[in-house]
């Protein structure tokens, strides 16, 4: 047998080698890290735009206002458990005046 044959015989069944770009499985292990990646340029972004609104100093005053009003209001602003209690007895109320 000459080496061309042989070479040849070789060629035939050897797999074909391609590109490392056009295996799959390498595009299956980039594409974690390089979403991690693009997660993090999208955070940086959002935090870049702006800095968050900050708590006002007087927010547990403005607290007791709100509450004072929705007291106040009580008919008209009830808080959705006692809506939902009153909608099952058909919106009569068993508080006593």
């Amino acid at each position: 047998m000459n080496p061309a044959s042989r070479d040849s015989a070789n060629m035939l069944h050897s797999p074909e080698v391609r590109p490392w770009w056009k295996e799959p499985y390498v595009w299956m292990v980039i594409a974690g890290p390089l979403s991690a990646v693009l997660a993090c340029i999208v955070t940086a972004f959002y935090i870049m735009q702006g800095p968050d609104a900050v708590v006002s100093e007087d927010s547990y005053r403005e607290g007791l206002e709100i509450r004072r009003e929705v007291d106040a209001a009580k008919p008209l602003m009830q808080p959705a458990q006692t809506g939902r209690n009153h909608s099952a007895t058909g919106g009569k109320s068993n508080e006593k005046p």
